[in-house]
């Protein structure tokens, strides 16, 4: 019994440098690039910050929110330029009339500009065959609720 150990544990041993060498310089040299679906998924929490942050007046904080919103419009079309999901000229203008909400500091243009861009995910969400993916305009308090309050989940 205590050869099978022994033997077992050199076994082990010997094997360990030859697992790491599986894993080639040139795979752990790319660098990371993230999906589609993982900068969608990003946004709609960024969508879901965005919201809270007009909600309560904080506008460097809506500011901040619409400007990663913006980083993830610019990098899916550069990152995936084949795939029409990646199209992101629709949101555009909304994004602009949100910024313009922010910098006035006007809560009634925010909740309107907000509404455009929700409605241009749900658009673009359309255009590219996902339209099961439905985004929304949260449904309660900051304190109270659920980061994905801003999908819709029924059918």
């Amino acid at each position: 019994m205590k050869y099978h150990i022994v033997v077992t544990i050199v076994a082990i041993t010997l094997a360990t440098p030859l697992f790491a060498e599986d894993q080639s310089a040139e795979r752990s040299q790319r660098p990371y690039l993230p999906t589609l679906a993982d900068i969608m998924g990003v946004t709609q929490l960024r969508h879901f910050k965005l919201w809270y942050a007009g909600e309560v007046d904080n506008w460097d904080l809506a500011k901040y929110e619409l400007g990663q919103i913006q980083t993830s419009i610019d990098d899916a079309p550069r990152h995936f330029p084949n795939i029409p999901a990646a199209d992101m000229t629709i949101m555009r203008e909304p994004v602009q009339e949100i910024g313009e909400a922010i910098e006035a500091k006007s809560r009634t243009k925010f909740v309107k500009a907000f509404e455009k861009v929700t409605s241009a995910c749900n658009n673009c969400h359309a255009s590219a065959n996902v339209g099961f993916i439905v985004i929304r305009v949260p449904r309660t308090s900051p304190m109270m609720t659920s980061p994905f309050s801003d999908q819709s989940f029924s059918k």
